[in-house]
Parts: structure tokens; sequence; C-alpha cells
């Protein structure tokens, strides 16, 4: 991530709001729960299919990069985030399992390597906002990767009904149970700017008796499905997979997700 905007500088909040599916509680929403069990399992998947370490850019405060250690599994994770390093390492720690943690900008880091395979989980490629940017990212992990290794990442497919709302206007994102304040409800107004391609996004937070106790402002870049294969080629990539969601399920129009494995379509350059 270029910056650590507001959802990652409260590393007990992001877990809140981004937890695992064993810290979900018992009567939270069904659906979320089955989406981040199947992104669980999807990376899981990917990372005992390759051969060699693995290397997580962007993994917040180790979600996906502590069950996959805990797997038996060597992974690196990385992110720009202080706060969030440093909650991967207790979470690590407390989980009993050895994992380097590293901050590292993912448009430009050295963590030697070759890595069989680097995931870019959950959006994280579009907080990276010009092409610059995201082509400077891919190069990067070029480089970093073992020949016939992969990149493996996952992007959302935007419903673009959502571009037209109005940016005045609140609408529900998602509740959750927050260890202190007990339910919590999120809401969002959003803008979109076409030109640039970025949704600037504005969440609420409310609890009762707290209304709007926390307003967190990000923004994503949009990138489209088209586009992304033209950036990924121009990057030295193919598209081995695209799926529309976690259990790969075939992409079409509809998918709520760009799931995507790439492999290596030119040589790599790690001198330059």
């Amino acid at each position: 991530m270029t910056v650590e905007c507001g959802l990652y500088s409260d590393p007990e909040l992001y877990d809140s709001l981004f937890p695992n599916a064993g810290a979900m509680p018992p009567a939270s929403d069904d659906a979320r729960r089955e989406r981040i069990i199947a992104s669980e399992r999807f990376y899981l998947e990917q990372a005992r299919e390759s051969v060699g370490r693995v290397l997580e850019l962007a993994c917040g405060s180790g979600r996906l990069t502590i069950p996959i250690a805990q797997s038996g599994i060597d992974i690196i994770g990385a992110d720009l985030s202080h706060s969030m390093i440093e909650r991967a390492r207790a979470k690590a720690v407390a989980a009993g399992v050895r994992v380097q943690f590293v901050e590292a900008d993912m448009r430009n880091f050295n963590l030697g390597g070759p890595f069989a395979a680097i995931f870019i989980p959950g959006n994280s490629l579009l907080h990276l906002m010009t092409i610059e940017d995201l082509k400077q990212c891919l190069e990067c992990v070029r480089r970093h990767l073992a020949p016939g290794g992969r990149l493996v990442f996952d992007i959302s497919q935007w419903d673009l009904s959502r571009f037209v709302h109005d940016p005045s206007q609140r609408f529900p994102v998602m509740r959750l149970n927050h260890p202190e304040l007990g339910e919590v409800a999120i809401e969002e107004t959003a803008r979109y700017d076409a030109a640039a391609q970025v949704r600037e996004i504005t969440w609420y937070l409310s609890a009762q008796g707290a209304p709007d106790f926390r307003v967190i402002e990000y923004r994503l870049r949009v990138i489209f499905p088209q586009e992304l294969r033209l950036l990924l080629e121009a990057t030295g990539f193919r598209v081995e997979k695209l799926y529309g969601e976690f259990t790969c399920v075939p992409f079409e129009s509809s998918s709520p997700r760009q799931v995507c494995v790439c492999g290596a379509s030119t040589p790599s350059r790690r001198g330059r």
C-alpha cells in the first residue's frame, strides 16, 4: 500500500472489520463468513501448490499469512504499515508460529527471493492509484518470482450501478461485533472520479450511543477486466486462470471478483 490510510491505522479495529473465519461470531453474516472461508482456503491451496517460499504483499495483520505458516509453508509477510506489521508479529507469537514480517512498499521492495508464489490479496492492488504505481509493483513482483512462479491476487469486479449513487447519501455496508463497543454499523458515501478511475469512499462507524464514533476516508482504484489483462501483459505476465470468486467458478460479467493466477510470459530482469 502506498500510504497508511484510515483503514489500517487501527489494527484492532481492522481485525474486527476483516476477521478470519474462526474469529467471526456464530450469529454473524453467513454469506460473508462463507466468502472469508473460501478466500482463506483458496490462498492456502495456492500456497500448497507452490514449490518453495511464498511472499504475501500487503499482508495486513496476518489474517492469511499466519494460517499458511501454520500449515508448514515458508511464507514472508510484507506491508507498508508499521502498526499492522507489529500486530501481525504479536499474533504470530500468540499462535506459536514463526513468520518473518517486514515493512515494505509493494511498489518498490527488495526481499531477496526468488519466490515460488507471490500473493496480493484482498483488493490491495487497488490502493495503487496510477498506472505507473501499478506497473512498478508488478515489475517488482516479476523480478522476485522464481522460474515457473506465480502471481496470485484478487480485486473487485465493480458493480457499475454503485458509481451513480448520490455521493451525499449514505448506504449500509455491514454490521460487525467490536470487542468493546458491541454491534457496530457501517455506512458509506462514495464519489467516483471517472477520469482517474478512483472511488473516494467515506465509512461512518456507529455503535449504540456513539453515532459516527469513527469516520474513515480512503480511496480505491477501479481496474476493469480488459484493462487488467493489458496491464499484466505489459509487465511480463500472462493470465493462467481467472475466476469470478474464491470458489474457482469461471469469471463472467456478473462476477463479484477478479481472482487471478498469473505466470511469467517473459524472462525476469532481476538485475534491472
